[in-house]
Formats: C-alpha cells, sequence, structure tokens
C-alpha cells in the first residue's frame, strides 16, 4: 500500500518542525489568490479549487504508516496542500485521522483557515498533551482578507478559534504567511497575540508583489512585537534572507 505521510523539506519542513506530514484531500475551495499548491502540483488553479475529495485510501494508509512508523518525536502534521478543515471538505475523514494518528502514541499538529469548524474536534485534541493547532493569519482588515481568500473563515473567526483552544489547553500557534501587506499581518498578529503560544513568520513568494516589500523593516518590526510579548517565535528562512538579518 503506498505511503501517505512523509517527511516534508525546505520551507514545509521548517513549518512541521521536520517531521513528517499528511495531506488528506486533494483540492481546496478557500479560493485563495496566493495558493502555491496548483503550480506547485501541477494542476489547473481553477480545478484545484472547485472541489475537495479525499485522498484515495487515505484512512486505510494512514492506518498502515502508523503502525509502520511507530511513535515518532514530533507530532504529525497536517496538511500542506489541503485545509483539514475546508469547508467542503468531506466530513469525519479529518477526526478519523486525528484518532487513528492518537491511538498509535502519535499526536498531531493542525493548520487551517478555518475558525468554528475547526472546534469541533477539540475534543480529540485535549485529550493526550502535545496536540497542536495553528491557524494561518493573514489580514486583520477583513476587506483585505475576503478578497484574497474569498471563501476561508474571516480572521476573526481564526482567532476565536484560537482563543477557544488556548482556554482548554490545547497547544497553539499561528502561521504569518504568506505577508501580502506588512502592516496587516502585524496588526493581526498583535490582535492574537494572547491567544498564540508560538508564532512562525514567514514572506510572501511566488508572486510580484514580494519585490517591493522591504522585508528587513517587516522582520524587525515582528520580532520587536515578539519580544516584547515574550513570544516564542520562528523566522523562516526565506525571510532571514530577504531581510537580511
Amino acid at each position: 500500500m503506498r505511503k501517505i505521510i512523509y517527511h516534508p523539506s525546505g520551507r514545509a519542513g521548517e513549518y512541521a518542525d521536520h517531521g513528517y506530514a499528511v495531506n488528506l484531500f486533494k483540492g481546496c475551495t478557500h479560493g485563495c489568490k496566493y495558493c502555491y499548491v496548483p503550480m506547485f502540483t501541477h494542476q489547473d488553479r481553477a480545478t484545484f479549487h472547485a472541489s475537495v475529495t479525499p485522498a484515495p485510501d487515505v484512512l486505510e494508509r494512514l492506518k498502515a504508516d502508523m503502525k509502520r512508523v511507530g511513535v515518532l518525536d514530533e507530532p504529525i502534521f497536517m496538511c500542506f496542500t489541503c485545509d483539514p478543515y475546508c469547508i467542503d471538505a468531506p466530513e469525519g475523514i479529518t477526526r478519523a485521522a486525528i484518532k487513528i494518528i492518537i491511538e498509535s502514541g502519535n499526536r498531531v499538529n493542525i493548520l487551517t483557515k478555518a475558525g468554528v469548524k475547526a472546534k469541533k474536534d477539540f475534543d480529540l485534541l485535549c485529550s493526550v498533551h502535545g496536540n497542536k493547532i495553528g491557524a494561518t493569519l493573514t489580514f486583520y482588515d477583513l476587506s483585505k482578507s475576503v478578497k484574497w481568500e474569498p471563501r476561508a473563515s474571516w480572521p476573526s473567526s481564526r482567532i476565536i478559534m484560537l482563543e477557544d483552544a488556548k482556554f482548554i489547553g490545547i497547544q497553539t500557534w499561528a502561521s504569518i504567511e504568506p505577508v501580502i501587506i506588512p502592516g496587516e499581518s502585524l496588526a493581526i498578529m498583535e490582535e492574537a497575540i494572547p491567544y498564540v503560544d508560538e508564532f512562525k513568520i514567514g514572506k510572501l513568494n511566488h508572486h510580484p508583489l514580494a519585490q517591493e516589500i522591504n522585508w528587513k523593516d517587516f522582520a524587525l518590526k515582528a520580532v520587536d512585537l515578539m519580544e516584547k510579548h515574550n513570544k516564542k517565535y520562528l523566522l523562516k528562512q526565506d525571510l532571514i534572507k530577504a531581510a537580511r538579518i
């Protein structure tokens, strides 16, 4: 049976703490204009954003992989090429995958642009220590979010999700990537600070707007914000290189 968990490398490896990852679905209907996945996976963008389907034999393959690898040092990341809580994702797949991973003695590290929908599995995430949930935070201004990521949950909904997760003891984190308007990224970071245990801060890639941004200025302001609030954070290597710091 073909493996479904894998070791992501490069930029993705930084997010997965150099552990394993799994992609549960094919396609994503968030419609994010900055999405890199169609290019990365050589898919037509319109087709990729049109529907969400489970990866072939996803749960059976995941069970087999969990037996094969045993207990791992790092949580299994879900997901890089899809959203485990995409509004159009088939019900039950994500919850079943979390159960399989937890019952194997492992932990999960979830990244989503969902709000309320992600909360339905909080009972599983808080059942054992070490599970994590994170949200991609891109814009503070709702109108800008709707323009760039039209079918993702509103920024306020993602922050409320993180607040509720942290309140019941689930480890939380935020992905600050892509950075399209630096001031927006800094504003949403500051809004989320009380509810986020760790920030992972990147930049904008594969888009002409990236050439117009002062990455050093953004990076220094982001670091100042993190240090001011004594927050754990990671600057991704792309940002460090672009900022020359």
